[in-house]
Order: C-alpha cells, then structure tokens, then sequence
C-alpha cells in the first residue's frame, strides 16, 4: 500500500518552478514529505549541481525520463550524467511517432533498445519504457501496440513504468494492466483525469476517475518499487498545491481501512436483471461480497447462492428476513411494485441501496424512497446504467462544457418493432405498473434529462395504446406472447413542457409497426448545435458557414473514452455505489433526479387515461 511505498515526484509537473529555483523546488518538494524525485531535464545545471540539491531536500533521485533520440545520440556521456546524480532507473517517456508500432524506424528502434538497455546495466541502471494512450490503438491483429513493444523486447532488456491514466484513457484498466505485466513494473506513474469533450483534464489524486485504492494495492502485489505522481498540467490549482494535495492523498489512503474494504451485500430479488446485469458486474468488481439472497422462489434464490455467494451465504424468502442481516447494502431487483417498500425498509435498517430502474411503479413511493434516504442518511441510487456508456459520458461532456447552447428540443427514444418481454412479469399491469414506458422509456427519459440538465417540468401529455397486443402470430424477437396476460400498453407517447419552455418528446414500444428502431438513446437540439445517438454519436452544428456532422470516434484509436471491449457500463455502475458507500464519493444517478422521472411517468399514463394534459405545481 502508499503506507510501505515509497513516493516520488516527476519534475515535469513543476517544471516552471524548477527552471526558476532547482534547489528551491526540490527543498520544498523534501518538505512536503516526498521521498524522490524523477526527472525530466538537467534544466541547465551540471549532474552535480543537480544531485546535490536534490541530495540536500532529503530526497532520492529514482529515475530520470531521457527521450530515445538523446539516449542514441550520446549514450555513454548521458548516462554518465545520470549515475553521477544516482538515477537507479532511465526512462524512455514516449517514442515519436516515426518510432511507434508500423512506421518506418520501429525496427530500427527495436534494435536498438537492447544497446541503450546494456548501456544502462554497466552504468548501474534499468531501461524501463513509459506509456501514453496512443499506444492503445489496436493492432492488425487485435493487440494493443504496447503489447507488441513489450513482446518483441524482452522484461530483462526493457522494463515498463506504467502512466495509470494513460492506460485507462486508452481503454484497459490499469489494475488488470499492472497485474497482466507483474514483476515489469518496479515504477508506476499515477496520475488523476476527468473526461471531457475535447479529452481530459488531468487533476491532483482523487479528484478524478481513477480507483486508487484498488490502483495502489495491485502495484504493491505485482512488485511495484515506487509510486511516481505526475501531473503534466494544472486546470484547477498551481503545480506545487497540486501536488501536496496529491501526496497527502496516498499517505491517508495507506492510513485507511477502506483501501482494501470489503462491503457486504444483500439482495432482494435473483431473476433477470440481477444475474443478466448485477451479479457479474459485482463479481467482476471484487470487492462487494454477496452474503445474503432473497426471492419469493427460493430455488432461485439458492442457485444465486451457489454461483455468486460467499460460501456461509444466506437464503431467504422474506424481504424483511434480509434487511435484518449484517449488511452494508441491498440490491433491489425485484419487480417495480416492490421496489420501495423493500427499499424504504433497507434503508430504515441501515442499509445504503441500489435500486434497479424504475425508482418505483408510484411517484408517491418514489418520493417516500428518497424521504426516506434523507431521514436515514443512507445511501440510495438507482439503476440507470446508460449513463455509463460511451457515447453517453461523451455527449454529457459536450453538454456540459456548452457545446450545444441551450437545450429548447428533445427526443428521448425507446422504440422496438418487435420485441416484447415474454417471461417474468413485464407483461403484469399490477407488478410493474405499465409496459415500455415505465421498462424502457425510464432510461431514454433519464438520459434526455441528463444531458439537459432540466429537472423541473411544467406540463405533460400523454397518450398510452395496446394494439397490437392481442395478435397471435406476433413476429416477436422472443417467442409469441399471451395476449390474455398482456394487460399492459404496447406503446406510449408523451409531450413534455418544462418549466424554462424546453419541448420533450418521448416515444417508448416494445411492438410497433416502425422501421425506425431505437432504444436508450437521445436527441438534443441547442440554439449552437445538436445531436444524436441513431447512427451512433452524431453532432450536427453551422462550422465556417456549411452544415457539418461530426461523428467521434469513441474507441482506443480516436477520442480514447470508455473502451467497451474493456469496461461494461454496469461495471462502472457498481464502482461508483463502491465508492459512493466507502469513501462517500458523489453519486452519478441521484434519487432526485430519478424522482423526477417516476413523477413524468405517472403524469404520462394518468393523461392517458384521463385525456387531459398533467400540470404541475
């Protein structure tokens, strides 16, 4: 953990302060209680009027990132240079792009590494290479170009210094990356980001993306040496405050139960959606255990068990059974009328919770459920997972920096032409409280929502049919349905009216006769641009005076985002209810704002049934 490695800075995150005042930099570096240094330049001063600075601050220089073309030019007086400062390790901090996988000295280079790597060995040192998220852009054969330098040059010629963010920018996670080169990494750079339209902000430890307390545990496992902080700039705050802030983040994380804290969870409900969705991604995280199994079929619940449990896992068939063991958390998976009792009794218990979508069949639940949260103190997010995907966390960061303007029209899409959920109870009006809309069109409603960041509607209209319910031969993606037992709407519309005058259109079926299928997804149109998810992520925008449509590019070899291949929406949803009930970190899905959705759906169906447009206060 932090606590038993040691930490080093690399001088390039205070590369103006250094220029300025060397030995000024490093005493204050020493002060703040570093214990190395990595360098990144002489910045005009002799090897030993660097060591000796850095020797005076009380620190230990590690390492010094040295680019291949200076390597190759003077090998020996460079690394003459850097044993006379007492460099343990050399770094090559990137290959240009003539240098990389493909292009026309990458072989040259490959040769080379070897020679640069047994000039390092009499001089003292170890070659080690560190990453950028360029280098996750796949190969012709499916691997990742850093697979292929590291296989082509072997781990006792050149080791790795892997950039954390780096490696997650480009798509992998990097503790499953440290673990897949274990023994290679005797330095790991750890760095922070926050994802935005035009990239990433790169910021102090924690205040961003990164998993730090699983990051620094694996690094320790696999063999790391060293942990090096780097922030290459500083969005948010000055170099030097950035990183004291981000030292005094890992020495509190070495001094925190939570870096390795195992929560316990319970769950109410073992169908579909919990070993279809929550049950590998909980498995995959590693660290919620599943002590505890609920449903009304205790077979189900005993299966669950025996595939997901911890072997002296419990089995029960009442939820208020469940809510009495000791438990941090309770997943609720059952069906939507079950929802808020089981949740409120969660919470009333103690128990932080995740609740699958919709928040509940009633707005008058949903509201208890988050009475409920506030009265407790506890915890409560729901299960909208699309927020999570790709093009959602890209399209959230154009909102979010503006891009579109001012969103006055929406569509939110959940349309199917034939595809109707034949088993459980989706098709039981009583259960579930209605049919696409409240199944469906709660994730298009919610991500619309999202991204406009409009949580107070005026009015609602809405029209509900089954029309199509009661044919025989269906055509349907599962199997024919039971028309007698389809007491649910078929499709349903709605017309939003929101307080600030933005326009919603929300269209939701699971059997319509339409060509145009689209699920989960969004249309927003701004007074500076649009956008939609149909044909993937598409922005539309007047760019010099033409009509243009931009389409990112999402994958590792473009906008480097989340990497499907690598992480599935519903892991990053558990992560963050992880992180949320460990370290209190904020919610991506708040109760309130899922609040707001049950309330439009209820609106929906009641003028639907009653013919007249739903105002509220």
């Amino acid at each position: 953990m932090s606590k038993t490695l040691p930490i080093a800075v690399q001088v390039y995150s205070v590369r103006e302060e250094a220029e300025r005042d060397f030995a000024g930099t490093m005493k204050k570096l020493g002060e703040m209680g570093y214990d190395g240094v990595e360098l990144a330049g002489l910045y005009g001063k002799s090897a030993e009027e660097i060591r000796d600075s850095i020797k005076a601050a009380g620190l230990t220089a590690i390492s010094a990132h040295v680019s291949y073309d200076e390597l190759a030019g003077d090998l020996e007086k460079t690394l003459q240079d850097y044993e006379t400062i007492g460099c343990r390790y050399i770094v090559i901090p990137w290959l240009g792009e003539d240098r990389r996988f493909g292009a026309a000295l990458y072989e040259e280079t490959i040769k080379g590494i070897p020679v640069i790597s047994e000039g390092c060995k009499k001089h003292g040192m170890t070659l080690l290479y560190h990453n950028h998220d360029f280098e996750f852009a796949k190969t012709p054969d499916g691997t990742y170009a850093l697979d292929q330098l590291y296989a082509e040059v072997p781990a006792d010629v050149l080791g790795a210094e892997p950039d954390t963010c780096w490696i997650k920018v480009g798509g992998p996670d990097p503790s499953e990356w440290l673990k897949k080169y274990s023994g290679r990494c005797p330095l790991v750079h750890v760095k922070d980001f926050r994802r935005k339209a035009d990239g990433v902000d790169l910021l102090a430890l924690g205040e961003g993306e990164q998993d730090f307390p699983t990051l620094v545990k694996t690094a320790k496992e696999c063999g790391a040496q060293w942990l090096v902080i780097e922030q290459d700039d500083h969005p948010y705050g000055t170099p030097m405050g950035d990183m004291k802030k981000s030292l005094n983040y890992l020495k509190e994380l070495g001094k925190e139960s939570d870096m390795t804290k195992i929560i316990k969870a319970g769950v109410v409900g073992c169908g579909g959606i919990a070993n279809g969705k929550h049950f590998p991604a909980i498995k995959r995280n590693g660290k919620i255990e599943l002590v505890a199994f609920c449903d009304l079929i205790k077979e189900r619940a005993e299966k669950a068990k025996e595939e997901y449990g911890t072997p002296d896992a419990r089995v029960y068939t009442d939820y208020k059974d469940l809510v009495k063991e000791d438990v941090d958390v309770v997943y609720v998976l059952t069906p939507n009328n079950a929802h808020a009792p089981v949740s409120i009794a969660a919470m009333k218990a103690g128990k932080h919770v995740m609740c699958e979508k919709p928040m509940a069949k009633t707005y008058a639940e949903a509201k208890e459920m988050v009475e409920t949260a506030k009265e407790t103190g506890k915890i409560l997010t729901i299960g909208y997972q699309n927020r999570y995907r790709a093009d959602s966390q890209y399209l959230k960061s154009v909102c979010e920096a503006d891009e579109l303007g001012d969103i006055y029209y929406a569509k939110a899409h959940a349309i199917r032409r034939r595809a109707v959920p034949t088993w459980g109870v989706f098709l039981d009006e009583e259960k579930q409280g209605g049919g696409p809309l409240i199944d469906i069109g709660t994730h298009a409603l919610d991500l619309t929502l999202w991204m406009m960041n409009n949580y107070e509607p005026a009015s609602v209209t809405g029209s509900t049919y089954r029309k199509l319910a009661d044919q025989t031969q269906t055509g349907n993606a599962w199997g024919d349905w039971d028309p007698e037992k389809f007491t649910v709407e078929d499709s349903a519309f709605g017309f939003i009216k929101m307080k600030n005058g933005a326009t919603i259109v929300l269209e939701a079926s699971w059997a319509l006769n339409s060509l145009e299928v689209d699920e989960a997804k969004t249309s927003l149109c701004g007074t500076k641009a649009g956008a939609d998810m149909k044909d993937g992520l598409r922005i539309n925008r007047v760019h010099h005076g033409r009509q243009c449509v931009e389409k990112p590019n999402l994958g590792a070899g473009g906008v480097a985002f989340y990497d499907g291949e690598e992480e599935r929406p519903q892991d990053i949803e558990a992560e963050i209810f992880y992180n949320a009930v460990t370290k209190g970190t904020p919610l991506t899905v708040k109760p309130e704002q899922a609040l707001v959705v049950t309330q439009l759906l209820e609106a929906i169906y009641e003028s639907a049934k009653t013919g007249k447009t739903i105002y509220f206060d």
